[in-house]
């Protein structure tokens, strides 16, 4: 999808780019003196939007989910995946889903970028929670 965004966006400036070039109005003298810089910021656009691609950071993401085991009474780790794309000296996103026991809405935990703590569970969970996914991060 953002591969077909990217594409569609590309086709539409470069299209577009005559429509910006155009004057006005016909009376109009063009001045030598004044630089045209539509070009400028289209070829500028282009670059940025490629660059963007080439250097996403936001795709440093950990997702891992938990199955609740019910004979043991404990969540244990059933899939890890991550998407190392960019800078691997930042830290990762890491969102973690917990398996709700009682057959509800499941639990998640999430560590931002900065190292902030989001715990979406009930408060006799989240300690819990919380040293799970740090014991298994490594």
């Amino acid at each position: 999808m953002k591969k077909l965004t990217l594409v569609l966006s590309m086709f539409l400036i470069v299209c577009s780019q005559n429509a910006w070039s155009q004057k006005s109005s016909k009376h109009l003298q063009p001045n030598y003196h004044m630089p045209n810089n539509n070009h400028s910021f289209t070829s500028g656009l282009i670059a940025g939007l490629f660059l963007n691609e080439f250097f996403d950071l936001s795709v440093n993401r950990r997702n891992m989910y938990f199955r609740y085991n019910y004979t043991k009474n404990k969540w244990r780790l059933k899939k890890d995946s991550h998407n190392h794309h960019g800078n691997h000296f930042l830290n990762t996103t890491i969102l973690a889903r917990f398996e709700n026991p009682s057959g509800g809405r499941d639990f998640f935990v999430k560590r931002t970028k900065r190292g902030h703590w989001q715990i979406d569970a009930p408060k006799r969970f989240k300690k819990t929670l919380k040293n799970m996914v740090v014991r298994n991060l490594n």
